[in-house]
């Protein structure tokens, strides 16, 4: 009987190893569609967390909660960029969607400590682009009107905490996404620091 030539021989190649080569490339089809899964759910995650005005883990005493009670306490004004915009006493989506909200834990109005507030690029605070120190940022509330003035300012990422630091002298802190003319959920924040100047007390009714 003549001999059959080996599969070695012929170039060719057995059953068993084009299943284990198979194995091989289901194994490795599997790896990338996890990785593929794993990296889009890391995307979607930055994404939700750029879609706010806040640092992406802000601190438990400054987590928005939706408020039905969330009030007007006063208006933030910036002269040279013609801009006027109500505070809210919190910064939850309804508060945004009236004006800009006050970080709840930070200090209030011409206290000593950080004034934070946050606000929509694409909405009030859209003048914001053309900030530049030694601009004066009004605080007007019902107990006087706090004249602040602009600093510096700059873009930090989404989960940069140091912009909520409290330091010991009057301070304000403006927070809206960045940059101002992004499609979609901006990936930065601009931040806006300006030191206390002045304060007028309101007159007495």
């Amino acid at each position: 009987m003549r001999r059959q030539p080996s599969p070695a021989a012929t170039g060719g190649r057995s059953p068993s190893l084009w299943l284990e080569r198979a194995l091989y490339g289901v194994g490795a089809f599997c790896l990338l569609l996890v990785s593929c899964f794993a990296a889009q759910a890391a995307i979607s995650r930055h994404v939700a967390l750029a879609e706010g005005t806040l640092p992406a883990q802000a601190p438990r005493a400054t987590t928005p909660t939706p408020t039905a009670d969330s009030e007007v306490i006063g208006r933030l004004e910036i002269p040279s960029l013609n801009l006027t915009v109500p505070i809210l006493s919190d910064y939850d989506p309804a508060s945004l969607r009236r004006g800009v909200g006050h970080i709840r834990g930070t200090a209030n109005a011409g206290g000593l400590g950080n004034f934070v507030l946050a606000g929509h690029r694409d909405t009030f605070l859209r003048p914001l682009r053309h900030i530049a120190a030694p601009m004066v940022i009004k605080i007007v509330i019902r107990e006087g009107t706090y004249e602040y003035v602009t600093d510096t300012t700059e873009v930090v990422e989404p989960d940069n905490l140091s912009v909520l630091d409290i330091h010991n002298t009057p301070e304000l802190t403006l927070i809206t996404c960045y940059p101002f003319d992004f499609i979609g959920a901006a990936p930065h924040r601009f931040i806006v620091h300006a030191h206390l100047a002045s304060a007028f007390p309101a007159k007495p009714s």
